[in-house]
């Protein structure tokens, strides 16, 4: 039944999708991040959707060519072409050549979703579509983990969709910590009470879905989100009283054992897992220190490259940092596009949280800036222990810091347009006396202003 109704959905909305790419791209989002064939388990479960999505999707970009735009080339664009650009000349010399391949190609894909959003989104109503697609897509899973944690009493481990690339405990914990901030901004900007309730019911269950993933790592993640966002949201004293309130229900509902492995996080000297990562981090950094190139993707598969810079009498593992992941695989060149990348999209981030204080039809701009702001430092948190460097939703998110770029400079263009067509006509305008002129001199450097990026 859930195969034909799958089938059905699909069949249904897929040839709107030739018409306007618009849908396809809200169908690939879907279905690489919500995963519904997953939840088939007969023959809709084992067929390529994702990539008859992308396909169909690309070839309405090609056709309906009023419907996009120009890739906006900001440094952020750069520095995204610039990383993938990298990581393919590492594997050209990649110690494991076939994995390393495979493992580029699903990469390549990764930014091709990205570079498809930049094209697609033109507007604030295309891209809120986006951030419905990523909402909806990783809510479902978030709020039906969170249902599972309150039904079990917390006493089982929250797993994601089998068959994703969040498949894992951790991951999972990962992907819904940066997933709440956008949460929040759906909810700041919703003029609907119900939707305004209904996120309020989201993330809470959320919440527990990561508390019952027994995750250390998203236990970190969720307290950085949870400062981040008393931080940087608007009304926040609600949003406080909120947290204040569902902790001390988690304190009070979640069993002893997951208590105690969340107080061992002071404990990694006696922690095998803890140390594991830490063997795995300075594999990763004996391989950049001794190879310009890395080791290419998936070099911590090869044994005989932990034999020679592995610590000694350790079994291989994946590198299970964000950051070692990278040092490891493109070494310090990597590392640098890498680290680039995020640094700028903050630093980009922050600049639209300032200017989009010059008036409320831009507010909303600041707002996602924030709450992007807050789902990066929640990645930089839980990711520093996870091998998490490549997938999607945080390439997506780097398109969506240029979308929102290019938008508030149109605004702000636009603003100035019309101020300069509210002046009087020259042959009208009072004459300004010679000293009123000389302090006129220095130019203008308001809110206001285009920025510089």
């Amino acid at each position: 039944m859930r195969d034909l109704l799958l089938v059905l959905i699909v069949l249904s909305t897929l040839p709107m999708a030739f018409m306007r790419p618009m849908v396809g791209l809200w169908l690939w989002i879907g279905f690489s991040y919500m995963n519904p064939h997953r939840l088939a388990y007969g023959f809709a479960g084992g067929l390529p959707w994702v990539q008859l999505v992308a396909i169909v999707t690309l070839f309405s970009l090609l056709i309906n060519s009023q419907q996009r735009q120009a890739i906006p080339w900001k440094p952020l664009t750069f520095l995204l072409l610039a990383f993938l650009s990298w990581t393919g000349i590492t594997t050209i010399f990649a110690v494991l050549g076939d994995a390393a391949l495979t493992k580029w190609t699903d990469f390549l894909k990764v930014q091709v979703l990205a570079f498809t959003t930049l094209i697609l989104v033109t507007d604030r109503k295309r891209l809120h579509w986006v951030l419905w697609a990523i909402v909806l897509s990783f809510g479902f899973w978030g709020a039906k983990g969170g249902l599972f944690t309150v039904m079990t009493g917390g006493s089982f481990h929250v797993m994601g969709p089998y068959g994703s690339f969040f498949r894992d405990n951790n991951q999972f914990a990962l992907v819904m910590c940066m997933t709440l901030p956008l949460m929040r901004y759906m909810q700041l900007t919703t003029s609907s009470k119900w939707i305004y309730r209904g996120m309020w019911v989201l993330m809470i269950l959320t919440v527990f879905s990561i508390i019952g993933t027994y995750s250390r790592g998203g236990f970190l993640g969720l307290g950085v989100i949870a400062f981040m966002l008393a931080l940087k949201s608007r009304k926040r004293v609600a949003l406080i009283t909120a947290g204040v309130v569902l902790g001390a229900v988690v304190l009070a509902f979640m069993p002893q054992k997951y208590m105690n492995r969340m107080a061992s996080i002071d404990q990694y000297e006696q922690d095998a897992s803890a140390q594991g990562r830490f063997d795995s981090w300075k594999f990763a950094t004996n391989i950049a220190l001794a190879e310009p190139f890395g080791g290419g993707f998936q070099v911590w598969a090869s044994e005989s490259m932990w034999n020679q810079y592995g610590p000694p009498d350790v079994p291989h593992r994946a590198i299970h940092s964000i950051f070692f992941e990278v040092l490891g695989m493109h070494g310090f060149i990597g590392l640098a596009l890498y680290l680039g990348m995020i640094g700028l999209a903050w630093k980009v981030l922050s600049r639209i949280k300032k200017l989009a204080r010059a008036g409320p039809d831009i507010q909303w701009m600041g707002d996602l800036a924030g709450m992007l702001q807050v789902s990066l430092a929640g990645y930089l948190a839980a990711g520093a222990f996870l091998p998490m460097a490549y997938f999607e939703l945080l390439y997506q998110m780097m398109a969506l810091v240029v979308l929102l770029q290019v938008l508030l400079q149109r605004a702000l263009a636009h603003t100035q347009t019309e101020r300069e067509r509210a002046k009087p006509p020259p042959e009208i305008r009072p004459q300004a006396s010679p000293a009123t002129v000389h302090a006129k001199r220095r130019p203008d450097r308001g809110v206001h202003a285009l920025p510089h990026w």
